[in-house]
């Protein structure tokens, strides 16, 4: 059993006027300050935390989120000799220890010097900040990875912080909105330090009780080295069966190609229309394998200078006889003084919108409108959006999106959708997906542009109608 050197709290623990006691994740107490052992009605033996009912189903789920967040807080009820004590908790998991650093009876007015030197103890560092997003406090762990004193730091809002360390205004903004919905928020961030690169992540968890936001900064560089390192050799296992798997198929399809060849020759015209759909079907078959192939070992493809735009709107003709036999309007918006230029591959991106621009015709059965728009964002990047009219998504469709072989339709193979994540990571992008059931759903791809970062001054719009 591995436990927590004692001598390194001692500090803390004398200090401290609150109640804290370390405990180790198989539940035994191995050390509590005098404030605690009152609280409790307990000396400094190992003991275990009394729980009612109630208050064991919330220990679980509290002892569960320190293991995977690092910190967390919960309102249990303690029995101590009969009686009930309700207490606010706040958890602080030391991963090498296995142990838990847990201070008990949390007031409304929470000592921050105490909470942040709890987890500096535990983690890389640790940042106070309010529900309006002006930091109010951090550990001298932190201030050495963002290079601040005290009085610098205090003076940042959280915001100004992240943008500091290099996170764009969108990365921020998708940041706020986890915490918003899960009041848990996790991103990633590197620093050079003597030519290595660090990675530092940063875990934002809400308070239970007066509204404040506690940040840990952990280095988990290595732990991101070995999760690499792991997906890697999974991949290249995955790659060399799939390889393997599409050469065994393709085998015996091309001697039934040959076969069936044979047998055209003596068939009837009655039995010529089932040639030409086993035909269809093969064709259909290759163009799996193809696709299967690609995403376990996507080619290198060269990338030149583009105009997306050009790109966008040949699709968008190629595309405009389906979306007038299915009753749609397909919609092209664009500043009539860009040509969006970008490095990139013409051939793949072309391939991702033929993929997304057929999906969003075939969900919409009784016609409607097709948008597709181009512009930049706060960052300079391009952002090309493909928003259709169509019934939406729910919850778990959206999960399984870009998962290979997943799919909704009778005759889909699953593969379009990750064949499109796929194209946009060969451009360094990434693609976002709004979905509402009975209002539809907006593909946002975001394409970094590299040295053609333009500003556009003029918000000039036009809306054309190509059907």
């Amino acid at each position: 059993m591995s436990y927590i050197d004692i001598s390194k709290l001692d500090r803390l623990f004398d200090e401290c006027k609150e109640s804290i006691i370390v405990m180790h994740e198989s539940g035994q107490i191995q050390k509590m300050n005098q404030e605690a052992a009152q609280l409790l009605g307990q000396n400094y033996v190992v003991e275990q935390l009394l729980l009612d009912d109630m208050s064991i189903k919330i220990w679980d789920a509290f002892v569960e989120q320190m293991k995977n967040l690092g910190i967390a807080f919960c309102n249990v009820n303690i029995i101590v000799k009969n009686n009930l004590i309700s207490t606010t908790i706040f958890g602080c998991y030391c991963k090498q220890e296995q142990s838990f650093i847990i201070w008990l009876n949390i007031e409304e007015v929470v000592n921050k010097k105490i909470l942040c030197s709890i987890i500096d103890y535990a983690y890389s560092g640790a940042i106070l900040s309010d529900e309006h997003g002006d930091i109010i406090d951090a550990s001298q762990g932190a201030l050495n990875i963002f290079g601040y004193s005290n009085e610098q730091i205090i003076a940042k809002t959280y915001e100004q912080l992240l943008y500091d360390v290099g996170f764009s205004q969108e990365e921020f903004l998708a940041y706020i909105q986890k915490m918003d919905e899960c009041s848990v928020g996790a991103i990633d961030f590197e620093q050079e330090v003597d030519s290595e690169t660090i990675i530092y992540e940063m875990t934002a968890v809400a308070g239970s009780m007066d509204p404040f936001i506690v940040t840990i900064i952990k280095d988990v560089t290595e732990e991101r080295k070995m999760e690499d390192e792991k997906e890697e050799k999974v991949l290249s296992n995955l790659n060399e069966l799939v390889a393997s798997i599409v050469h065994e198929i393709r085998n015996p399809m091309t001697s039934l190609k040959g076969f069936l060849d044979l047998l055209r020759l003596n068939t009837s015209d009655d039995g010529e229309k089932y040639f030409s759909i086993i035909d269809a079907e093969f064709e259909r078959l290759e163009l799996i394998l193809e696709d299967f192939l690609y995403l376990s070992k996507p080619p290198r493809y060269v990338m030149e200078e583009i105009s997306l735009v050009k790109i966008v709107q040949q699709i968008v003709d190629l595309m405009q006889p389906q979306a007038i036999q299915s009753n749609i309007l397909l919609m092209l918006e664009h500043s009539l003084v860009d040509e969006y230029k970008m490095i990139g591959n013409e051939v793949r991106l072309k391939q991702l919108l033929i993929n997304v621009i057929k999906n969003a015709i075939e969900v919409m059965p009784l016609g409607g409108t097709i948008t597709i728009t181009i512009g930049y964002n706060m960052d300079g990047d391009i952002e090309l959006i493909v928003k259709d009219e169509g019934q939406g998504m729910n919850e778990e469709t959206m999960n399984g999106l870009f998962t290979p072989f997943f799919t909704t339709k009778k005759q889909g193979s699953g593969l379009g959708l990750p064949l499109v994540k796929k194209v946009i990571e060969e451009h360094n992008g990434n693609v976002r997906v709004w979905s509402k059931e009975g209002i539809g759903t907006a593909f946002t791809f975001t394409i970094p542009v590299d040295s053609y970062k333009y500003v556009m001054n003029m918000p000039l719009q036009e809306s054309v109608s190509l059907t």
